[in-house]
C-alpha cells in the first residue's frame, strides 16, 4: 500500500471517530491544539534569543509571539468553548474569503463563470457551517469529522 493510501484510510477512521465522540473528539482536539500552540510558543521564545545579533525588533516580535502562543495554548488547553470559537471564527473568515474571491472571478473575463458561481457557492455553505459551529462543540465536531473521511477518501484515491 502506497503512504497516501494509508494516510487517506487514517483520516477516514479519525473522522468515523470524531463523528461516533463528538465531546470526546472536540476536547482532544482542544489539548492537541492547546500543546501545539504551547510548544510554538516555546519555539518563538528560543528563536527569539537566536536573532538576537542580528535584529532587536525580530527578537522582541518573537518574544510577544512566543507570549501570546503560550497564553493561547494555555487557554485553549483547558477550555473546549473556546476552541469552538476559533473553529466556528475561522469558518466564517475563509466562508467570506470564498465568496469575495468567487465574486471577484465573476468579473473577471480569464475565469471560467460556472467555477466562479461554484465558488460563492461554496463560500456560502461555509459561512453556514461558521454558524452552525457557533452554536455548539457538536456541530464542529461533526464539521471536522465528515472534512476529515472526505479529505481521506481524496487522499486514499490520489485525487490529493
Amino acid at each position: 500500500m502506497e503512504n497516501r493510501t494509508i494516510l487517506g484510510i487514517i483520516a477516514i477512521i479519525l473522522g468515523f471517530l470524531i463523528l461516533i465522540f463528538p465531546f470526546a473528539s472536540n476536547f482532544a482536539l482542544s489539548v492537541v491544539f492547546g500543546v501545539a500552540f504551547f510548544i510554538l510558543g516555546i519555539y518563538y521564545l528560543i528563536a527569539s534569543g537566536n536573532v538576537w545579533s542580528i535584529s532587536k525588533g525580530s527578537t522582541v516580535a518573537y518574544i510577544i509571539l512566543g507570549i501570546l502562543s503560550i497564553i493561547c495554548g494555555y487557554i485553549v488547553f483547558f477550555n473546549v468553548l473556546v476552541f469552538d470559537l476559533f473553529v466556528s471564527v475561522y469558518l466564517y473568515v475563509f466562508g467570506f474569503m470564498i465568496i469575495i474571491a468567487g465574486i471577484m472571478r465573476l468579473f473577471h473575463n480569464g475565469f471560467n463563470k460556472g467555477i466562479a458561481v461554484l465558488s460563492i457557492i461554496l463560500g456560502i455553505i461555509t459561512v453556514f457551517l461558521g454558524y452552525f459551529a457557533m452554536m455548539g462543540p457538536v456541530y464542529v465536531a461533526i464539521i471536522i469529522g465528515v472534512a476529515l473521511i472526505v479529505d481521506g477518501f481524496g487522499v486514499a484515491i490520489g485525487e490529493y
